[in-house]
């Protein structure tokens, strides 16, 4: 900041104004008396005017010398919040660890993954390697006619969805059967998968597919495996034929075609179709399953697919007639659709040490280093750390200006001699400006709340105050402090925290802490703004004060006016009777020595 561009003289204004106020009153008494001189030609309409005003002037002057101070005062405090708000911004470029992000990284490998130094890293080389990026699992649908596709002829349908060890169920209930459903059932689950239903466009008649997608990492995998029922029996012993002709039930899982279960004439029951399903070991289960009570059919067929990696399946039945659909499945999941993909974690090997990671991203792998893979390398990569303080010692530089720009205006709005415009004097005798320059002085000086080993004040580090109270910076005590003791000076400054706020308990070093205090001072209930928003006050008053003294001068204008009135009317009839007894007189002596005039 440029403080010579906010000075001022308040205090010559406010002695200008004294004289100004004295001359007024002097001249409006000097009006009265030319008036009351002026012998029987009085203009008593000035007079009364006059009369008023030199009762009026010394209050109206009072009342506005008080405004032109308080204003002053208002004009001081805004000062000071500029300049503290100045050193506030300075403090907050220096209170966070990150703050002190002073590593550069050189990396030789960057199509391969990006590298960030925080301010835990450590000057040093590295060799990394990336083995394996982490994969989510991607499983897609094969296609489907139309979103709104029904999967079991209206019925309702469950899915098993299983994700790493936990299965969980998601039901469609009657007439919500549609691959849109579906999507829109497992994203409300919200059991680490997501759906999504495309249009393909390919010109095919089944250009949608629904697509999922885990969470990345090996223990995001998961499968989908639908739960289709038959349409309802009445009995588990029932036969689902005519009774004679007995059935064949063709089941196909993937790729595998499982030979045909013969069940004779008079076995084809439910019961007997469960139990040679589930024996042939497929993965593939078979239940009964009783539906609400009193309705005709009420046994239902589950057939569930195998779990672990999706795969689809197909049972159908033959009386004797062909082959006739008993499960119809409506949406199937390939495994060996070439757009799937494997659910997969991250591997990387730096310095020879191989870590496996869920995702991307790896923060834990070297202290203070983030690295975020992009692909594999086919060689190691170097990583090289050197530590740059330029951009450190430029916050410290921009804090030590900021700090100085306040301690001059504090000094200026309280020098009663100040030659600076607008700001100068205005705050003279004020006690903030005092208290505002040793709490400020205390918040960077003073012992840190988080002190290092060899480190925990600003001055330890080079920067000091001298006895005008201006701060500097000694290089060479800064360029060793940052050499020999950085993790000192981050922690002296930022107490090893990011992000604290103004309600945080937590200790946030010289930085953290002072901001915090300088919110609190800057904001609406601080000093500052009271004391401005007192002064403010007082001057509504003081101008409410104007209105009332105008409101009196104006009626006691008018009750002059009127009683000078009557005199100019009483002075002029007696002058009337001058002039006529003059007249008498003058006839009478005329008549008695016989001259005229």
């Amino acid at each position: 900041m440029a403080t010579a561009a906010v000075s001022s003289s308040t205090s010559t204004a406010l002695t200008s104004s004294a004289a100004a106020t004295k001359a007024a009153n002097k001249a409006a008494a000097q009006k009265l008396i030319t008036s009351l001189s002026a012998g029987s030609g009085v203009d008593v309409s000035a007079l009364a005017q006059n009369l008023v005003d030199a009762e009026r002037a010394p209050q109206e002057n009072a009342i506005n010398a008080k405004i032109t101070k308080n204003e002053s005062r208002v004009s001081g405090y805004s000062a000071l919040s500029f300049v503290l708000g100045g050193v506030k911004t300075a403090l907050t470029d220096l209170k966070d660890q990150n703050s002190f992000n002073s590593l550069v990284a050189g990396n030789s490998n960057p199509s391969a993954f990006t590298v960030t130094a925080g301010a835990a890293a450590v000057s040093g080389s590295h060799d990394v390697s990336v083995l394996q990026l982490a994969k989510a699992q991607r499983t897609v649908s094969e296609g489907l006619s139309s979103a709104d596709a029904l999967l079991n002829a209206g019925k309702a349908i469950t899915f098993s969805l299983n994700v790493g060890n936990t299965s969980s169920d998601i039901k469609l209930p009657d007439g919500y059967d549609t691959p849109q459903d579906l999507v829109d059932f497992i994203n409300a689950a919200k059991k680490g998968v997501t759906a999504k239903l495309v249009d393909t466009g390919d010109g095919s008649d089944h250009p949608f597919q629904v697509v999922l997608t885990g969470e990345q990492g090996s223990a995001g995998a998961f499968s989908l495996t639908p739960k289709y029922s038959a349409g309802g029996v009445p009995e588990p012993t029932t036969s689902i034929s005519d009774g004679l002709k007995g059935v064949t039930l063709k089941l196909k899982v993937g790729a595998v075609t499982v030979p045909d279960i013969v069940l004779a004439a008079g076995q084809d029951t439910p019961e007997n179709m469960i139990n040679a399903i589930n024996a042939t070991n497929t993965g593939v289960t078979a239940s009964l399953v009783a539906n609400a009570a009193g309705s005709t059919y009420p046994y239902k067929i589950f057939i569930t697919g195998p779990s672990g990696a999706p795969s689809e399946f197909s049972l159908s039945a033959n009386y004797g007639s062909g082959d006739e659909p008993m499960v119809v499945p409506g949406l199937n999941f390939s495994a060996t659709n070439p757009v799937n993909q494997t659910a997969a974690d991250a591997k990387v090997q730096v310095d020879g040490i191989t870590f496996t990671r869920s995702n991307n991203t790896l923060t834990d792998v070297v202290p203070g280093l983030t690295f975020n893979l992009k692909a594999t390398t086919s060689t190691a990569a170097s990583v090289d750390l050197t530590r740059d303080n330029t951009a450190i010692k430029a916050k410290l530089t921009a804090m030590v200006t900021a700090y100085n720009d306040a301690i001059t205006i504090m000094g200026e709005v309280s020098n009663p001699k100040s030659t600076f415009e607008t700001y100068g004097a205005t705050l003279v005798g004020d006690s903030t400006v005092r208290s505002l320059k040793q709490q400020l002085r205390q918040m960077v000086m003073g012992p840190s709340s988080t002190p290092g080993s060899n480190v925990g004040a600003m001055w330890q580090m080079g920067i000091s105050v001298n006895e005008l109270g201006v701060m500097s910076i000694d290089d060479t005590k800064l360029d060793a402090a940052l050499t020999n003791n950085y993790s000192d000076v981050v922690k002296t400054f930022t107490g090893n925290q990011n992000g604290l706020t103004v309600y945080s308990p937590a200790s946030g070093g010289i930085a953290g802490d002072a901001v915090r205090k300088l919110t609190t001072l800057l904001g609406p209930t601080g000093i500052l703004a009271s004391q401005s928003t007192s002064a403010t006050t007082q001057n509504t008053k003081y101008q409410a004060d104007l209105e009332k003294l105008k409101t009196r001068m104006d009626a006691l204008l008018a009750r002059y006016q009127k009683q000078f009135a009557s005199m100019d009317s009483l002075v002029g009839s007696v002058n009337s009777q001058k002039t006529s007894l003059k007249s008498t007189f003058d006839g009478m002596m005329a008549s008695l020595t016989g001259k005229s005039g």
